[in-house]
C-alpha cells in the first residue's frame, strides 16, 4: 500500500464531507456493537476516499480502524469537568 501525503489526506477529508462523517459514525457503532468493523464498511471507506488496496490488505486496515475507533471511544468516555484547567497554561508575568 502506498503512503498518503498530508495534502491528499486533507483533500480526501474535505471531499468526504457529511458522507465521511456518517460512515465513520457507522463504523464506530459497528465496533461498539459487534466488536469489529465490517469488510463492507472498510470497502465503503476506501471507495469514498479514492484509495485502491488489494483485498488481502483489508484485514490489516480493519485492525487499524478498530484500534483508532477504540481510541475514539476512550476519549469520548472520559468525563472531564468544564472547570478543569488545561494541563499547559501560559501566564503572562508583568
Amino acid at each position: 500500500m502506498r503512503g498518503i501525503s498530508r495534502r491528499k489526506f486533507t483533500r480526501i477529508i474535505s471531499t468526504a464531507g457529511i458522507a465521511g462523517t456518517a460512515l465513520l459514525e457507522k463504523m464506530y457503532a459497528e465496533a461498539q456493537t459487534f466488536g469489529y468493523v465490517s469488510h463492507e464498511s472498510v470497502r465503503a471507506f476506501l471507495d469514498l476516499s479514492g484509495m485502491k488496496v488489494h483485498d488481502d490488505q483489508i484485514a490489516s486496515l480493519q485492525f487499524s480502524l478498530e484500534r483508532a475507533l477504540e481510541g475514539m471511544r476512550k476519549i469520548r468516555d472520559r468525563n472531564v469537568p468544564q472547570t478543569l484547567e488545561p494541563v499547559v497554561m501560559f501566564r503572562v508575568r508583568r
